[in-house]
């Protein structure tokens, strides 16, 4: 018998989603919950009649608020912020539309947060790995070290990782810890804004976990390169303007003092690597190449919100 998390609010961040994967999406989460929270950012489809098409048993479940526009990720996930706090949640669950969390996924980051908790802990967020759809891949926890970003394994399926920062989609968020912490950066739009809530949480004393048995399906870019590099690695490529944001939002970060001088230096090393990479190697290489550029020069200028 499952667990529904009644002190929990999923959020889930639609923008032009894959129905089928978006549907996908909100059956596994409406099993473990009571209540979701759908905030679209101005989808050309009909979001509401699509909702209008599941069950009603998820339908009753789910609460929409549909932007006139795309106002970015990080006022998306503040707006839905806002109704969780009206439903006195105690967490909140941060989702794309691409995101699936597999059985109980929820319930074993809650319980990781209040173990953790209990050793006295000051706990942020936690979350789960993920894994590519139609792959084998299973991603790693990462910590910020003087060489650069460390690729932590789980050793044990039942092991806590303590991390530098997660990805946003899978993030268990305590409320509690968010109103101290502050919410989402939506000047950044997209891009960075976990990395900076995360290295912002931990500048305030709070901590970053991850959970090795808690695992989601989910989706890195529009696609995956495999390269050797050391080892085989997949890399997620991206729609051009994407990485403008990328580029633009880490010299930004760059330039604020709270973020730590160890993770500036590992940003700058790999933002070598992927001017070097997506301007050689990858589909579109001419229009990446102006995007990261772009995003460079206005990185340096200042200049932040929506391209």
């Amino acid at each position: 018998m499952k667990t529904l998390c009644t002190d929990v609010v999923p959020i889930i961040v639609t923008y032009n989603p894959d129905i089928s994967t978006l549907n996908s999406a909100i059956k596994a989460i409406s099993s473990q919950v009571e209540t979701i929270v759908i905030v679209d950012n101005g989808s050309n489809d009909d979001i509401e009649t699509f909702l209008a098409t599941l069950t009603e048993t998820a339908v009753n479940k789910i609460k929409l608020l549909t932007l006139k526009q795309n106002y970015g990720l990080g006022a998306a996930y503040n707006r839905g912020i806002a109704i969780a706090r009206q439903l006195e949640a105690e967490f909140i669950l941060l989702l794309d539309h691409d995101s699936i969390p597999q059985q109980n996924m929820l319930e074993k980051l809650r319980n990781a947060f209040f173990c953790l908790k209990k050793e006295g802990k000051s706990i942020a967020a936690v979350g789960p790995r993920y894994s590519f759809p139609d792959t084998t891949y299973v991603s790693e926890f990462i910590r910020i070290t003087p060489k650069g970003f460390e690729r932590v394994l789980c050793k044990d399926p039942f092991e806590y990782i303590r991390a530098d920062f997660l990805i946003s989609s899978g993030s268990l968020i305590s409320l509690s810890a968010l109103n101290q912490i502050g919410d989402m950066d939506e000047t950044l739009f997209i891009d960075h804004i976990d990395t900076e809530w995360c290295l912002r949480a931990q500048s305030k004393g709070f901590q970053i976990y991850g959970v090795c048995e808690a695992i989601m399906f989910h989706a890195l870019g529009d696609k995956q390169i495999r390269i050797w590099w050391k080892r085989w690695r997949s890399i997620p490529c991206h729609q051009p303007f994407r990485y403008y944001y990328m580029f633009r939002n880490s010299v930004l970060l760059w330039q604020r003092t709270n973020i730590p001088i160890t993770w500036k230096s590992a940003d700058r090393l790999r933002i070598i690597y992927l001017l070097f990479f997506f301007s050689i190697f990858s589909p579109n290489r001419i229009e990446n190449l102006k995007m990261m550029l772009k995003g460079l020069t206005h990185g340096l200028r200042g200049v932040s919100g929506k391209l």
